[in-house]
């Protein structure tokens, strides 16, 4: 993996893949390096061993065993694979928001359909709408 002057990278401080800009090198592991956040300029040590594996991991076909059907009163995580039975489609879970209500949606990137935003954790009292 080349190291270029920035990368998409989970911000642990924003809660979502942004994209960070490269700080400085640590000088006795040449495997790790500074990344800032570009949106909320947090700082954190990549290692970028495991971000190559990440990138691999993230190539490969979701399998529909190791998917969890999308259902809006549970809670995921993110990295965490779905799939949406009415929209027949697979996608990886790339971040987490809160909404103007109050309430929390997922940002899911699907294979056919792209970025969606999906609710989560939804309780009883609500009705849900599309």
């Amino acid at each position: 993996m080349a190291r270029g002057k920035s990368i998409s990278h989970f911000c642990a401080h924003c809660e979502r893949v942004t994209k960070m800009e490269l700080v400085g090198a640590v000088e006795d592991q040449p495997d790790r390096t500074w990344y800032r956040c570009v949106r909320c300029r947090h700082a954190m040590l990549v290692d970028l061993n495991e971000l190559k594996k990440g990138e691999e991991a993230a190539k490969k076909k979701p399998e529909r065993a190791d998917c969890s059907d999308y259902n809006p009163s549970n809670t995921y995580t993110v990295g965490q694979a779905i799939f949406h039975t009415e929209w027949d489609d697979f996608g990886k879970v790339i971040s987490k928001e809160k909404t103007s209500g109050g309430g929390s949606a997922i940002v899911v990137s699907f294979q056919r359909l792209g970025e969606r935003r999906l609710l989560e954790n939804l309780t009883n009292g609500f009705d849900s709408q599309d």
